[in-house]
């Protein structure tokens, strides 16, 4: 199962060339992201990033609407990896695919934490495969 968002593309997110800036995808996983664990009753869980990879696919301009699927492609003992497949709004597009691993984290004791049982729960029914291009 995948969680839907859609990311509506700001003037302030393109560059000189018009199009979006590549750092700008790392935005909209991160939005799509904090949209998932919102949808799942999760607003706020003590995670960290260790690691987000992309790969772009097509150009995006302002104002376009992309689509962001969210999926979770891998649970370890303390980390898991959100994968993210922005679309064109309306097509079967893609213009970027990208990879997140996130960490529950101890703040106090400044080390990872094993990802509680009641948060493996919400995210296991959006466990697929760790191919992002499916």
């Amino acid at each position: 199962m995948r969680h839907l968002s859609e990311i509506h593309v700001r003037f302030g997110d393109t560059d000189m060339l018009g199009h979006v800036n590549n750092a700008s995808y790392f935005t909209y996983m991160e939005e799509a992201r904090c949209d998932f664990l919102r949808a799942l009753g999760v607003e706020q869980i003590p995670v960290i990033l260790a690691s987000a990879k992309g790969d772009f696919r097509a150009q995006t301009f302002y104002p376009e609407v992309l689509d962001v699927e969210t999926w979770v492609t891998r649970m370890g003992n303390s980390s898991f990896e959100i994968a993210n497949r922005m679309l064109r709004k309306g097509t079967d597009e893609v213009v970027f695919e990208g990879t997140a691993v996130v960490v529950h984290f101890d703040f106090d004791a400044q080390k990872p934490t094993r990802v509680p049982d009641a948060l493996r729960s919400l995210l296991e029914p959006y466990v697929e495969s760790a191919l992002v291009n499916g």
